[in-house]
């Protein structure tokens, strides 16, 4: 099969990932979602393929398989993602690697597998998730927060490092989002006694998956051809409020 944009996203089983497949898919995109598990609901016309981003085979065979079937990959975006919370010095090693595993590790192999094929086409478009809280964070998400920071300067470094190839890449810093994920955080931070005021007002609000999704498809577009190396915020204002 060939198509003249076919675009990969990781994490597609849910939250931010399915709206980012269901915005590629209906702007005229080819789609391929991977994901750890057959999702509850599919979105119409996007290829699901099971992958574990945090297992280096798993991935690698995932874009062999792309790759024959479609002749090309022109976009990926790394959207799979976990959250746990402890503080830091009840942190152990297991919740610790499990995070980095796959919210860093798991963007790692994806890049490194879809590399070969944008190179010898000549371009490619690369959006990897961050989060607000590689800038400003809350306590108990020490991993998160390192995992999601590193992500923007690994982005970063394959923007430079691939520029002359025709590759783009960058990170959205993502702030809140009406998400399971999100809501799983929320009962965390009320089991460790975190307390986490909301902002009052428009400042700061709960997104809505789809306002995500736009973001990221303008930065996959040839629109974005001259933004590179950048981490795109999308957080409603919530990183610019002082207090």
């Amino acid at each position: 099969m060939t198509t003249d944009r076919v675009a990969v996203v990781s994490g597609a089983g849910g939250g931010i990932g399915e709206a980012i497949v269901s915005e590629l898919a209906a702007t005229g995109w080819a789609v391929v979602g991977l994901v750890r598990r057959d999702p509850d609901a599919r979105v119409d016309g996007v290829d699901y393929r099971l992958c574990d981003v945090s297992d280096t085979q798993s991935v690698n065979t995932a874009f062999d398989e792309l790759r024959e079937a479609y002749g090309r990959i022109d976009g990926l975006v790394t959207s799979a993602a976990i959250l746990r919370t402890a503080p830091l010095h009840r942190l152990d090693d297991e919740l610790w690697d499990d995070v980095i595993d796959v919210n860093l590790g798991g963007v790692f192999r994806c890049c490194r597998a879809v590399l070969p094929t944008m190179i010898e086409q000549r371009r490619g478009s690369i959006v990897n998730l961050s989060s607000v809280h590689a800038v400003a964070t809350v306590p108990g998400t020490g991993a998160y927060a390192a995992s999601k920071g590193a992500i923007v300067s690994l982005s970063r470094q394959i923007a430079v490092e691939y520029a002359d190839a025709g590759i783009r890449a960058n990170s959205v810093v993502i702030g809140s989002v009406d998400t399971k994920m999100s809501e799983e955080h929320g009962r965390a931070l009320a089991r460790d006694s975190v307390n986490v005021d909301p902002p009052a007002g428009a400042v700061g609000r709960m997104a809505a998956p789809a306002e995500i999704a736009g973001a990221v498809r303008f930065l996959l577009s040839d629109e974005a051809s001259f933004v590179t190396g950048a981490a795109i915020t999308v957080d409603g204002g919530l990183t610019s409020r002082l207090m």
